[in-house]
């Protein structure tokens, strides 16, 4: 099969979880199947000067067909209403009767198009390549739903588009084109049941076709010497390691709650911080901030932790902590995210808080010498095996694909 592969940035050096996964898929699905990249130029949204080439590029044997972005910024104000009005029903408990009844919304329709043809990854040169060679490709694999490429890529190919949408609760979910683009796409492949459970309540009896598909953990082996890395780093045994994009999303409250677990209960602890920063991140000396490290490196880092520290409320999956239990650490989410309560639950190796005094409950339980590492450990792999393996995850994708 001939598959496009849609995503908003596309590199080695990129490290969002959803440019990552795509990039992993791809991989894979190439060895049985003729596989293209769609994207961007954008390398960093707030460094234009260091964009990619326009044009083809072959990266780790995979065609990567760059396209420039239109630059018309607009203003979302006028389609704010509907989002607002549909989360506003979501949240007085009306969702069952009002969305069943009503499941396509059209209303500002008109209003999203337009915002979202201003918005920074909007490409009309890739969403017309699509148009003019949709019959070049038997799929289309659209990543996360909340971006232009992915919404009116898929609604311009529908019978040929399968979504990742990547989604976690938020107020760009309740946007009335969502009603349309989880409606009317081939297949929907969701990465976690807390995930797919959100939608199913948001879109109700309009969801399109869906499967949990998630995403397969890639085999770690020949890791650098944890010497070397932590030399590099400057880093002192042990710490808590968090990798990806540093903004305060992910972030939340977490610094405030390390530094406090350091003054008031003294803790023997440093805290390392890997990934694209978009934060003032404070200087202190437990704080270590390590800018982009390969993939080596930061699985090393894993390697060598504590434990993983992951305080996102937006996850619809969280790589981190699937690479993480595959290498058996524990790790430590949010309670307030409903897919790393999931793992909790599943896996016996993730420990979410809800309060500074839980989570220094829980690192006050890991650092027991009491507690026994070797069955955390045993269980994260034993989770990540059954649940996340490549094989199993191909295996859904082929048989999405000979969907009609």
């Amino acid at each position: 099969m001939k598959i496009g592969l849609i995503t908003i940035r596309y590199g080695l050096n990129i490290t969002g979880g959803a440019e990552f996964h795509c990039r992993m898929l791809a991989e894979r699905l190439s060895a049985k199947h003729d596989v293209t990249v769609l994207t961007t130029n954008i390398k960093f949204l707030n460094k234009p000067e260091e964009d990619f080439t326009p044009g083809l590029e072959i990266i780790q044997g995979i065609p990567v067909m760059r396209f420039v972005t239109d630059k018309n910024p607009s203003s979302e104000k006028k389609s704010k209403i509907a989002r607002k009005i549909r989360r506003l029903i979501y949240r007085w408990g009306l969702s069952r009767p009002v969305f069943s009844l009503f499941p396509i919304w059209k209303f500002k329709i008109d209003d999203e198009s337009k915002y979202l043809e201003g918005h920074p990854f909007y490409s009309s040169s890739l969403l017309n390549y699509i148009r003019e060679f949709q019959h070049d490709f038997d799929k289309f694999i659209f990543f996360t739903y909340e971006n232009p490429l992915t919404i009116m890529g898929s609604l311009s190919v529908p019978e040929k588009s399968i979504l990742i949408p990547t989604a976690h609760m938020e107020s760009m979910l309740f946007r009335s084109i969502n009603t349309l683009l989880f409606s009317k796409v081939n297949h929907i492949a969701f990465n976690t049941e807390s995930e797919k459970e959100m939608c199913l309540e948001i879109f109700r009896n309009s969801l399109a076709k869906n499967t949990v598909v998630g995403i397969g953990v890639n085999q770690i082996d020949d890791l650098p010497a944890a010497t070397t890395i932590s030399a590099k780093y400057q880093i002192k045994s042990p710490y808590l390691l968090y990798c990806g994009r540093i903004t305060p999303v992910k972030i939340n409250n977490f610094m405030a709650y390390f530094l406090k677990l350091k003054s008031e209960k003294q803790i023997d602890l440093q805290l390392v911080l890997t990934g694209e920063n978009t934060m003032n991140v404070e200087q202190e000396p437990d704080i270590i901030y390590t800018g982009f490290v390969s993939e080596e490196e930061k699985k090393a880092l894993i390697q060598q932790s504590f434990a993983i520290i992951n305080p996102s409320l937006a996850e619809s999956l969280s790589l981190l902590t699937l690479e993480a239990l595959h290498l058996g650490k524990p790790v430590i989410g949010n309670k307030k995210c409903d897919v790393m309560v999931e793992h909790e639950r599943k896996s016996g190796a993730v420990f979410c808080y809800d309060s500074f005094d839980s989570l220094s409950s829980i690192i006050t339980y890991l650092q027991d010498p009491n507690t026994d590492k070797n069955i955390i450990e045993a269980k994260a792999k034993e989770y990540v095996s059954k649940y996340y393996n490549w094989d199993l995850v191909l295996s859904k994708f082929e048989n999405i694909f000979k969907e009609n």
